[in-house]
C-alpha cells in the first residue's frame, strides 16, 4: 500500500513539471489575458513543489546520506530555475531554431511580395496555411514599410491583441537590415513597447516591455 502511495505521489510530481515546464515555455503567463490558463498552471505548481517537497524529505529519511541531500538540493534547483528562467526568450530562440525552414520560406515570400495582403492598407496579409504553426493561428501579421525610413518590416504577432505580447519580426529591403536592431530605429514604436533579441537571418524576437509608456504621452 505505501509503495503504491509512492508510486502515485512520484508520477503526481513527474506529470505536474511537464505541466509547468510546457506552460511556462508556452508562455501562458505572458497573455494577461490567459486568466484561467493562469489559474490552472499556478495550482500546478503549488502541486509540484508540494510533492517534489515530499519526494526530498522521502529520499533524506530513506538513505540519510549524500545522495538525499544531492536529491533535495536538485529538487530546489529545479524549483528555482522554473520560476527563474528567461522563458519567454527560450521559448522565441526554440521555436525559430524548430521551424528555422518555414521562417527563411516565410522571409523569401515576403521579399518576392508574394504575401495575400487581407487589407492592404493597414498592411495586414494572410499567410499560408503552412505557416501557422509559426504564430499559432493568430490572424496578427502586417507587411509594412519602416515609417521615414527605407525597407519594410513583416511583423507575426503571437496573439490577437493590437500590440501583441511577443511577436516575430523580419526586416528586409534596407542596405543595413541583417545588421541594425528594429529597436534601434528612430521614429517608431519598437523601442517604447518592445525588448528585441537577434536570431538569424534577419529575424528577431520583440518581447514587449513589463512597463511601457502610455501612448498618450
Amino acid at each position: 500500500m505505501i509503495e503504491k502511495r509512492s508510486y502515485a505521489l512520484t508520477a503526481t510530481m513527474v506529470a505536474s513539471w511537464l505541466v509547468v515546464v510546457t506552460g511556462r515555455y508556452l508562455l501562458w503567463l505572458e497573455y494577461y489575458d490567459r486568466i484561467i490558463e493562469q489559474s490552472i498552471l499556478g495550482i500546478v505548481f503549488v502541486v509540484a513543489v508540494l510533492s517534489t517537497s515530499w519526494w526530498a524529505q522521502r529520499l533524506v529519511r530513506r538513505h540519510g546520506d549524500i545522495r538525499g541531500y544531492v536529491a533535495a538540493g536538485a529538487a530546489v534547483v529545479l524549483c528555482a530555475a522554473v520560476v527563474l528562467l528567461p522563458w519567454n526568450g527560450i521559448f522565441g530562440r526554440t521555436w525559430f531554431a524548430v521551424h528555422h525552414g518555414k521562417f527563411t520560406a516565410l522571409a523569401q515570400l515576403a521579399k518576392d511580395r508574394e504575401l495575400s495582403a487581407d487589407t492592404p492598407s493597414g498592411g495586414w496579409v494572410h499567410l499560408p496555411d503552412e505557416f501557422d504553426v509559426l504564430h499559432f493561428d493568430h490572424p496578427n501579421t502586417q507587411d509594412v514599410p519602416i515609417e521615414l525610413y527605407p525597407g519594410r518590416v513583416l511583423m507575426m504577432g503571437l496573439s490577437n491583441e493590437e500590440v501583441s505580447e511577443n511577436m516575430f519580426l523580419y526586416m528586409y529591403d534596407r542596405p543595413d537590415a541583417a545588421r541594425i536592431s528594429p529597436c534601434d530605429l528612430t521614429k517608431t514604436t519598437f523601442d517604447d513597447y518592445y525588448r528585441c533579441s537577434r536570431l538569424s537571418d534577419g529575424w528577431w524576437w520583440l518581447a514587449r516591455k513589463s512597463h511601457y509608456p502610455d501612448v498618450d504621452e
